[in-house]
């Protein structure tokens, strides 16, 4: 079940204008501290403290058919759910977990190549407890 969207992702050749269009325009916060290491550069942009736009700065314009939205991703709940779901559908899906963040992520594609993440934390042990049982 999905819960509501967490952030979207874009990269960009324009980094300077992008963040001014967020920050001065929209009234975002950059906050570059807030976002892990991760290799590519970038930072987060804040909305109401929450690291909703995440901006990838790159080297040339890689927009797929989606433009230079690479991701879109919610929050949700229900991790062996959603995944016996896809699976029952014959959805491919990408399962990645982060324990660290008590996060279990699934990745999937919509009919458009926009691929979709859903975000799903608290249930990391509820989750280890059940795959240690089988």
């Amino acid at each position: 079940m999905l819960h509501r969207l967490d952030h979207y992702n874009i990269e960009t050749v324009l980094p300077e204008e992008t963040i001014e269009f967020y920050c001065g325009v929209l009234g975002c916060v950059d906050a570059p501290d807030r976002r892990p290491a991760i290799p590519e550069p970038g930072t987060w942009l804040l909305v109401d403290d929450h690291p909703a736009i995440h901006i990838m700065f790159v080297d040339r314009d890689r927009a797929a058919p989606t433009g230079a939205i690479h991701h879109i991703a919610f929050e949700g709940s229900g991790y062996l759910e959603m995944c016996a779901r896809l699976t029952d559908l014959g959805v491919e899906f990408t399962a990645v977990e982060s324990p660290q963040f008590d996060l279990m992520q699934i990745f999937v594609m919509d009919p458009n190549q926009i691929r979709v993440e859903i975000n799903i934390r608290g249930e990391t042990e509820e989750v280890r407890s059940l795959s240690v049982g089988r």
